[in-house]
């Protein structure tokens, strides 16, 4: 009879965490979208070097930015590769000719650091999907270094 009692309260118990869990809403992950868009406002041409670290190897890509003209990026974040996604890389250096460079890590304090998300314009397009913008202007010219 014992052993009975012991069994109907175990059969009980189980119904009732069944039935929580089924009535438990399940989290869905979305996939999240962001897009970057340069633009070089400068009165120099531009070229963009980037740098990711991957199994001890530096993996290297390049983007020329002409006088006036724009670039842009995106990248699914779930499921994407950072890979060569400017404001994503270990480091990048911006080229601005034979006499003026910039070096940035993600950590480098400067307003002209293009690898840190706070000097971009962003804008949320909808819950999934963000849209970014860095304008390259003079200034980010004369804040560079000698070469």
């Amino acid at each position: 009879m014992q052993q009975r009692i012991i069994w109907m309260l175990v059969l009980a118990f189980g119904i009732l965490i069944s039935f929580y869990s089924c009535n438990k809403t399940t989290v869905v992950d979305k996939s999240f979208y962001e897009e970057f868009k340069y633009s070089n406002n400068s009165e120099h041409d531009l070229l963009i070097k980037t740098f990711n670290i991957v199994d001890n190897e530096y993996i290297s890509n390049t983007y020329s930015l002409p006088i006036q003209s724009d670039f842009s990026q995106e990248i699914n974040l779930m499921f994407g590769s950072k890979i060569g996604i400017i404001a994503l890389c270990d480091s990048v250096v911006v080229d601005f000719g034979e006499d003026k460079i910039s070096y940035f890590l993600p950590e480098t304090e400067s307003s002209f650091n293009i690898v840190t998300h706070k000097n971009y314009n962003c804008i949320e397009k909808d819950e999934n999907h963000r849209a970014c913008s860095y304008n390259f202007t003079n200034e980010d010219y004369d804040n560079a270094n000698e070469q």
